[in-house]
């Protein structure tokens, strides 16, 4: 697990089992708050966790340049 900080924003990449391979999901945590603020998953599936997991972590990385 992973994760990119913002103050009380986290951003966290975990992978998860789907359909006989692994699916990286990527939540926002408000921990001020106290609640998920958004989570997405994968559409493609994985072989491995560590290919999700790097997949999920590039995509998060890409998308905080977006930013």
């Amino acid at each position: 697990m992973t994760s990119a900080n913002n103050a009380n924003l986290r951003a966290v990449v975990q992978t998860a089992e789907q359909a006989g391979g692994f699916v990286w999901v990527i939540t926002l945590v408000d921990f001020a708050a106290s609640e998920v603020k958004r989570s997405m998953v994968s559409e493609e599936n994985f072989s491995t966790a560590d290919a999700a997991r790097d997949a999920g972590e590039d995509r998060l990385k890409a998308m905080a340049q977006d930013r």
